[in-house]
């Protein structure tokens, strides 16, 4: 593989981060609590997440899950579950008032790098994606645990601008009538993406 066809990779890569999907949502909506250990924690499971998406892919299960109904319809349902609750407590909710009234505990890591690791699509997608920049005449291994790797890096730095962009946001609006509008409109929106996703329209 050479320096271009990584770099190649690397813009590809970055082109599909910037795209807010379920990961970049549940992200933020952690990171708008403004607690940095919980946001910490979003951030380990979503970039465990893609490692573990990649290594599915990498091993050849990608094309498993890509022809199995049974088992994209239940990865489908729990991701969808889990934003769709997210999505429910945001719009009904309290805005907490301190960080010690903020939720505490694994679920946030949790949620993330499910979300993440299981959603087919991605999967399907990085199954797609890799192979267009492996050399055939190289070892293939190596060329697939680097661009695992670049892809792991990026995603960190992707979670990493999500998070400080909705904690900017956040404290903007927070003290003001926008605050609740802001924690409606992002239930609402994390409550349509888990219906895309369990319908098959998310990406």
């Amino acid at each position: 593989m050479t320096f271009q066809t990584w770099l190649a990779f690397a813009a590809a890569s970055c082109i599909v981060l910037a795209i807010p999907g379920p990961t970049a949502l549940i992200i933020m909506r952690h990171a708008a609590g403004g607690e940095r250990n919980r946001v910490a924690r979003v951030i380990v499971g979503a970039v465990l997440g893609d490692a573990v998406a990649l290594t599915i892919c990498n091993l050849g299960l990608g094309a498993l899950l890509a022809t199995s109904t049974g088992i994209v319809t239940i990865l489908k349902a729990a991701a969808a579950a889990y934003l769709i609750g997210l999505g429910l407590k945001s719009l009904f909710g309290r805005m907490p008032a301190t960080e010690q009234a903020r939720p505490r505990g694994g679920r946030p890591f949790l949620g993330a790098f499910l979300v993440t690791a299981l959603n087919p699509k991605g999967i399907a997608f990085f199954c797609v994606l890799l192979p267009q920049f492996v050399d055939g005449s190289a070892p293939i291994l190596p060329q697939l645990a680097v661009l695992q790797a670049t892809f792991c890096v990026l995603s960190l730095m992707a979670a990493l601008v999500w998070a400080l962009a909705s904690m900017s946001l956040h404290r903007a609006v927070v003290h003001g009538p926008g605050g609740r509008l802001l924690q409606r409109v992002s239930g609402v929106v994390l409550i349509c993406t888990g219906i895309a996703q369990v319908s098959g329209r998310a990406a």
